[in-house]
C-alpha cells in the first residue's frame, strides 16, 4: 500500500500510512429532484461541480428544498466528475449533487489540512477519471485513496506554514497581474497615439508629407467576404485549414489548435481562401470584432461564415489596418458599437465597409508600424515576463505542497503523538460510534415489534 503524497520518500517518523475512512468521512452526491432547485434561498445551498467553486469557497447560485445528500460546515467538496480533482471548503451546511463528493474530516483533523493535502494530489486525480462521455471518479476509487498522514499538531503547523508561504507567493501573483493589466493600457495608449499621428509628429515634421484624410474601410478593400454556411458537410481530419473565430480569439491568428476541410474542386467558398496580408475579423459570437492578420504563408486556408476576410487595396498597409482594428480608440471602438448596439452581438460586411479611417499617406504609415512594432516588442517582451513568472510561482506553489506532505516542510516534534495512535483512537471512536447505531437500530426494531 503506497501513500499517494509521499511518492519515493521515506515515510517520516511518527508518520502513518491510512486510507481516507481511517480519518475522515465520506458522502458521494446525488442529483435532487429539479422541482427542488429554487433561486429564493429556500432550503440549503446547492452545489452540483466545479463550475460553482471559487478560491477557497464556491459561489451560492442555487438552493434545494428537499436535499438528497448533505455536506457539513468545513467539509473538503471535491470534484468526482469533469473534471477530477478540484476542491473548495463547504461555508456551510449544503446540498450537494453527483458532481461532487464532501469529505469530512474526523478526530480533530483539520479541514484546511485535508483541502491542502487534496489540493496536493489534484493533477493525479485529473488523470483517473473513467466513462466515455464524463470522465469520473468511483466512491470506491476515493475510499481506497491512501496517504502518508502526520501527527495531529504536525497537521496544524504545516497548514500554518502552507498559509504562510501561499499569502506570499499571492501577493506575488497579485503584483504580477496588476503589472499585466498596467501592461494592457500602455498597449492602447500606444495604439491611441498611433492613430492620432502623436507617435509621428516629430517625423512630419522633417518629412514633407500629406494631409490624413478620412475614408469608409470599404474604399480600402479589393475583397470583402465572409466564409459559407454549410461547411461542416466538408470536415476533415486532414486537408486544409479551416479558420474559425477561436483561431482569433487572442487578437492575433492562432492555428495552435487546427481544423481541416477536403473541399471539393468548383466548391463556391474557394472565394474565402486567405493570403499573406489579409486582416480577418471575428463578426459573430463571443469573440465578436477579435482580429488577427495573415501575416506568413499558412497553406491553402478558408475563413468560416464566423469571419470576415478583408483584404486591403495598396492604399493602406495591411499592418496598419490590422493595428488600427484592435486600437480601442480606434477600429475596435466602430466596431464594437456595431456590434453591441442592439439584440444579439454580431457584425455584418456593411458594418465593416462603414468603418471610417483616418489615412495618412503610405510613407507614414510605414512609420506608424515601425513605431508600432519598436514600442509594442517592449510591451510584449515584458508580457513574456511577467506570465513565465506566474507559471513559475504555480510550480513553486505545488513544490510546497509536495514538501509539506512528504515531512520535508515543517521540522517534526518527537514530542507530538504518533499518528498510528491517533488513527487508532479515531478506528475505535468510529467502532463506538457504529455500535451505538446498531443497538440503537436494534432497541427500535423490538420497540416497534412489541407494539405492533
Amino acid at each position: 500500500m503506497k501513500a499517494i503524497n509521499l511518492g519515493n520518500e521515506k515515510l517520516p517518523k511518527h508518520w502513518a500510512i491510512a486510507k481516507l475512512p481511517e480519518f475522515t468521512n465520506l458522502t458521494m452526491g446525488q442529483s435532487p429532484a429539479s422541482e427542488t432547485y429554487n433561486l429564493d434561498g429556500n432550503g440549503l445551498p446547492f452545489f452540483q461541480g466545479k463550475a460553482e467553486f471559487g478560491s477557497v469557497y464556491p459561489t451560492i447560485n442555487k438552493y434545494c428544498s428537499e436535499p438528497n445528500k448533505i455536506a457539513e460546515a468545513g467539509a473538503i467538496l471535491l470534484s468526482v466528475r469533469a473534471p477530477v480533482g478540484p476542491t473548495n471548503l463547504a461555508q456551510s451546511r449544503c446540498c450537494i449533487g453527483r458532481g461532487l463528493a464532501a469529505i469530512h474530516p474526523i478526530g480533530g483533523v483539520d479541514s484546511k489540512f485535508i483541502l491542502l493535502l487534496f489540493r496536493s494530489i489534484e493533477l493525479n486525480l485529473s488523470g483517473e477519471g473513467t466513462g466515455s462521455t464524463f470522465k469520473a471518479i468511483t466512491k470506491a476509487f476515493v475510499h481506497n485513496l491512501t496517504f502518508a498522514i502526520p501527527p495531529l499538531p504536525e497537521q496544524y503547523r504545516i497548514v500554518a506554514k502552507i498559509e504562510e508561504l501561499f499569502s506570499e507567493l499571492d501577493n506575488g501573483i497579485v503584483a504580477l497581474k496588476t503589472a499585466r493589466e498596467q501592461l494592457k493600457v500602455y498597449r492602447q495608449a500606444t495604439l491611441k497615439h498611433a492613430f492620432e499621428g502623436k507617435l509621428t509628429a516629430q517625423w512630419r515634421e522633417k518629412n514633407a508629407t500629406v494631409p490624413w484624410r478620412l475614408e469608409k474601410l470599404g474604399n480600402l478593400l479589393v475583397l470583402l467576404t465572409s466564409g459559407s454556411r454549410g461547411w461542416a458537410q466538408y470536415y476533415s481530419d486532414c486537408g486544409d485549414t479551416f479558420i474559425r473565430a477561436q483561431n482569433l480569439k487572442h487578437d492575433r491568428l492562432d492555428l495552435d489548435e487546427k481544423a481541416f476541410v477536403a473541399l471539393p474542386t468548383k466548391a463556391e467558398g474557394r472565394r474565402t481562401q486567405v493570403q499573406v496580408g489579409d486582416v480577418l475579423v471575428t463578426i459573430t459570437g463571443a469573440n465578436v470584432t477579435k482580429t488577427g492578420r495573415v501575416s506568413a504563408d499558412v497553406g491553402t486556408a478558408y475563413v468560416s461564415q464566423h469571419v470576415a476576410l478583408c483584404r486591403p487595396t495598396e492604399d493602406i498597409d495591411s499592418e496598419f489596418l490590422y493595428w488600427f482594428l484592435v486600437s480601442e480608440a480606434a477600429g475596435r471602438k466602430q466596431l464594437s458599437k456595431f456590434a453591441y448596439g442592439a439584440g444579439k452581438p454580431g457584425l455584418n460586411l456593411d458594418n465593416i465597409r462603414s468603418v471610417e479611417i483616418s489615412l495618412p499617406s503610405l510613407e507614414e504609415q510605414y512609420e506608424i508600424v515601425n513605431k508600432l512594432r519598436e514600442l509594442l516588442s517592449i510591451e510584449e517582451n515584458v508580457s513574456s515576463i511577467i506570465e513565465t513568472e506566474l507559471r513559475r510561482v504555480e510550480l513553486i506553489r505545488q513544490s510546497v505542497l509536495k514538501k509539506a506532505f512528504s515531512g520535508q516542510l515543517v521540522s517534526q516534534d518527537p514530542n507530538d503523538e504518533p499518528a498510528s495512535e491517533l488513527l487508532d483512537r479515531m478506528s475505535a471512536e468510529k467502532q463506538k460510534g457504529e455500535q451505538m447505531v446498531r443497538t440503537s437500530a436494534h432497541f427500535l426494531d423490538s420497540y416497534l415489534r412489541e407494539t405492533t
